[in-house]
């Protein structure tokens, strides 16, 4: 990832303007927070666009990190609104992903795993969406946004590490740890469904 949020050497008399200008919008000066837009518009676009993949939707998440800048401006301290603008930015990318819904192959997930962790167990299924969601609600959220990431939306590991702030190694783990969960909370939805055919998918999984 080319952005780096907080890390950028940035001339001593720009910063100067910056901090003067985040001052003036905490004082309610729209025009103030208008140039802060622009001076940061795009590089918080691009931060988005590299993890969301998608153009209109980078767009409108970059619109919304801007409106909640606004909103709370009163609370940042003027030499801390670079990175408070990056988290807002990352914690609406995670909002995005956890709000997301999408088939997803287990098979394919179990075969990537297995590849990294030597894992052998037998996934050789597809879950329908609403069975998957109904188990992937039995994770942990950390668990919940790595599937997700990992595996809806292809992500790398040390794209999901910059994303969530956890170590590569972490991230490992936690795959490991959610992919072993949901096949057991598969194989004991099949047995649940071979004993009880005439269920409901949805009434067939239990907590």
């Amino acid at each position: 990832m080319s952005d780096n949020p907080g890390q950028s050497r940035t001339p001593k008399k720009d910063i100067e303007r910056e901090l003067l200008l985040v001052f003036r919008a905490k004082q309610g000066e729209e025009p103030a927070f208008g140039q802060l837009y622009e001076l940061y518009f795009e590089k918080i676009y691009r931060y988005i666009f590299f993890r969301v993949n998608h153009k209109e939707l980078a767009e409108d998440i970059a619109e919304e990190v801007f409106i909640k800048a606004w909103i709370k401006i009163s609370s940042v301290k003027e030499e801390s609104f670079s990175g408070w603008l990056y988290q807002i930015a990352k914690n609406l990318i995670i909002d995005h992903y956890r709000q997301k819904r999408e088939l997803v192959d287990l098979e394919d997930v179990s075969n990537i795993l297995e590849s990294e962790d030597n894992l052998s167990e037998d996934a050789n299924t597809v879950i329908e969406r609403k069975i998957f969601l109904e188990l992937l609600k039995k994770l942990t959220p950390e668990q919940q946004i790595v599937v997700k990431l990992k595996f809806m939306e292809e992500m790398d590991n040390d794209e999901i590490s910059e994303l969530i702030s956890r170590t590569e190694g972490s991230i490992r783990v936690t795959q490991h740890r959610a992919i072993q969960k949901l096949q057991e909370l598969f194989l004991e939805y099949k047995a649940q469904q071979l004993n009880s055919p005439s269920q409901e998918p949805k009434n067939a999984i239990t907590n």
